[in-house]
């Protein structure tokens, strides 16, 4: 049995120094074997006694308020042990990265529903031959955004996807949600989606994780991230907007695997097809390839 928590990251253009992505938005989760989730909540109420903090205070990658308001040196102390805590235990996470600027002529609403579509088949692979739940931080935004968000998420579980019928589904329930002041492992997903979408954006305040992201992001047989726990929109079928080269320059990615087969789409990253062939977009800028859109303006 297996317990996925659900967050989800934004970063405005502004903060995105990567040359050519735009704004960028993320869904993710964070996939505990069932016997992971009480001692995760233990680590995490010792990590507050060792920090001297409340019972009970949020462990946010962005705290605005609180205990640990502007205690930049304990926050990254919590990020560290609450990852490698998470590693040990045998946790694993999926994050979904869109570039919205890059998918002319999808709506918000669009992108939202394929976001949250390519994150439940991905939690479905990790859960493997078992089954488990998805429970997710409540939806930002208005009453009428929450309930459009449900909607999608009950799709999921009585239509099922492309590539998970429901028939077969392992995800057992609707996905589920609830306030991440109330669930510590919660707050374990909104760190690995927001420092994923900060590696991804370029930005320098997710450097000093990637190794411990890298750990428990799930890997194919390759030992590849991309695909499998770390997916782009657009994605690979939308070339040549695909992104799937940020995985080579932010993880190390060699090559990629089609999830699901085993079959290499192409053996070696970067490939010059793909946006970021020839570059990172934060040092020279990286070429876009024919029929790319332009590059954003640089922040």
């Amino acid at each position: 049995m297996h317990f996925a928590f659900m967050d989800d990251s934004a970063r405005a253009a502004k903060d995105v120094p990567r040359r050519g992505l735009g704004p960028l938005h993320a869904y993710g989760a964070v996939i505990f074997p069932q016997n992971a989730v009480q001692p995760y909540r233990e680590h995490l109420a010792q990590l507050r006694r060792d920090l001297k903090i409340p019972v009970g205070t949020e462990f946010k990658w962005s705290p605005d308020g609180g205990p640990l308001h502007k205690k930049w040196n304990d926050v990254h102390i919590a990020r560290v042990r609450m990852l490698e805590d998470a590693a040990a235990l045998g946790v694993r996470a999926c994050v979904v990265v869109c570039a919205p600027e890059l998918m002319s002529g999808w709506t918000e609403e669009q992108l939202k529903s394929e976001m949250l579509e390519y994150l439940y088949e991905r939690v479905t692979y990790a859960f493997g031959e078992e089954q488990g739940v998805l429970i997710a931080d409540q939806p930002g935004g208005g009453r009428g955004d929450e309930t459009r968000w449900l909607s999608d998420a009950l799709a999921l579980d009585t239509d099922g996807t492309q590539y998970v019928k429901p028939e077969n589904k392992q995800i057992l329930l609707p996905i589920v949600t609830t306030r991440s002041d109330h669930v510590d492992h919660l707050q374990l997903a909104d760190l690995v989606v927001a420092a994923t979408t900060a590696l991804i954006a370029g930005a320098s305040a997710g450097d000093r994780y990637r190794d411990l992201i890298r750990a428990v992001l799930v890997k194919n047989s390759r030992n590849h991230v991309g695909g499998q726990g770390l997916k782009f929109i657009p994605s690979v079928v939308r070339n040549p907007r695909a992104l799937m080269n940020l995985a080579h320059w932010v993880f190390g990615d060699d090559g990629y695997v089609i999830p699901g087969t085993g079959a290499s789409l192409e053996p070696d990253l970067p490939w010059g097809n793909w946006l970021y062939s020839s570059g990172d977009g934060l040092g020279t800028p990286a070429p876009s390839p024919a029929g790319a859109l332009p590059a954003a303006a640089e922040v």
